[in-house]
């Protein structure tokens, strides 16, 4: 009887063994599609878009400790590549459903669109891709806040030949796009007149305050604006306003190109490192649970081994149960050795891993462009230079109207009604 219990105890450890070896293969994702316009919308109420770049998400204490860097693998030279690489894949996704003016990338201090999205990256590697979303217009008012959006890789797009173009994460580009989609769907015609209506007023403002506050009204418990009345058409310092806008939209739109150049150089070589560190992620998963599996399964062996009762009384079938006990702990002792050698295979992968984010941090260099003259650099700096580009075009307004402008818009007019609901659409 013991001799049967030894002998089922292998057999039960072997099959532990073999079970710890088998991976499910990761199926390919349901491909979703944003939904798109059927019908032509009204001039009045295609709202432009500016997508911020994205918050990169490293922590300070990511920042200032490497070995904490490599264990969280949150590298912040390619969070910071990612955060511009990002807003322009939700950029492509909103401009290409027809439902919105123009989408634009621009850095986090423009503020004058009719819609804005501010987003951070919580989590991303190859594997997985987590970002946390707010959205608000012109008026101030809030469409949603903090929501956040996950979601698995594609493994398809992972696979050579594979050439349709969309991103492994583009199912989660589709649910914001969606959610932002559905946010307007909630606002009358008429509020969607007054955000374009607010945002023009509100670029006026910043350069004449004195002229153009009077035309708005800013609500003091929510702080969203109201357009009170327009100034004429004719007017003379509108249509110089007018002029200003286009330069600064003209600047927009050069910026937002840049970046756009930007991810289409850093396509291949992120594509590629995504693959990568999502082989090594699997991997390093996979041999994390194979050490784990066999030094449990070689430690139970062992013990069994160990705490076998002798009771045998002829000399064969001591023979036999001694040979199955010092077999049961040789094999518990090799799937000891053997599950600390697949943790250092772990760790090499992990160092694969550094390796790859060390040479993607090489290629993903920033971009360097000519605007006008001016050299604007593609990183963080791009904000420098957008509110450096903002402080010429108040000079260029004093120069042409003879103007002093004062500080950003104060509207002179303010209601202590409470406003709606400031978060729609959930």
């Amino acid at each position: 009887m013991n001799m049967n219990r030894t002998v089922a105890l292998g057999l039960v450890f072997a099959g532990a063994l073999f079970a710890s070896g088998c991976v499910k293969e990761t199926r390919p994702l349901p491909i979703l599609q944003a939904t798109q316009a059927t019908t032509e919308i009204p001039a009045e109420h295609l709202l432009d878009v500016g997508v911020h770049i994205l918050d990169p998400g490293v922590p300070k204490e990511v920042e200032e400790d490497p070995e904490l860097m490599d264990k969280r693998r949150i590298y912040p030279e390619i969070r910071q590549a990612e955060a511009r690489y990002i807003a322009m894949q939700l950029r492509d996704t909103l401009e290409d459903t027809g439902h919105w003016g123009t989408a634009r990338v621009v850095p986090s201090t423009v503020q004058s669109f009719d819609v804005t999205v501010d987003g951070r990256i919580l989590e991303s590697n190859g594997a997985y891709l987590k970002l946390e979303v707010t959205a608000y217009d012109a008026t101030g008012r809030v469409w949603f806040a903090e929501r956040e959006y996950e979601g698995r890789a594609d493994t398809r797009a992972y696979k050579d030949g594979y050439n349709n173009g969309r991103d492994p994460f583009e199912n989660v580009y589709v649910a914001i796009a969606n959610d932002l989609l559905a946010a307007r769907g909630t606002r009358r015609a008429a509020e969607l007149a007054n955000i374009r209506k607010v945002s023009e007023m509100r670029f006026a403002a910043d350069f004449a305050p004195v002229a153009f506050s009077q035309y708005l009204e800013k609500n003091k418990r929510s702080g969203e604006y109201k357009v009170l009345r327009l100034p004429a058409e004719d007017d003379l310092l509108v249509q110089r306003i007018n002029q200003i806008r286009e330069r600064d939209y003209g600047m927009i739109d050069t910026v937002s190109e840049n970046y756009a150049a930007f991810s289409e150089r850093l396509e291949e070589p992120y594509t590629s490192w995504r693959r990568y560190t999502f082989d090594e992620i699997t991997a390093e998963e996979k041999l994390k649970a194979q050490a784990r599996n066999r030094m449990l399964m070689g430690a139970a062996a062992v013990a069994a081994a160990v705490f076998v009762p002798d009771s045998c009384s002829s000399n064969n079938c001591a023979r036999v149960a001694d040979a199955a006990r010092y077999g049961a702990m040789a094999g518990g002792v090799a799937a000891v050795i053997s599950g600390y050698r697949k943790r250092e295979e772990s760790k090499i992968h992990t160092e694969s891993i550094k390796e790859i984010s060390s040479s993607f941090q090489s290629e993903a260099a920033p971009l360097v462009v000519d605007v006008e003259g001016r050299t604007l650099r593609l990183t963080g700096t791009a904000e420098e230079q957008y509110a450096e580009w903002r402080r010429l075009l108040h000079e260029l307004y004093r120069e042409e109207t003879g103007l002093v402008p004062t500080t950003p818009v104060q509207p002179a007019a303010d209601s202590t009604t409470p406003a709606a609901q400031s978060s729609g659409a959930g």
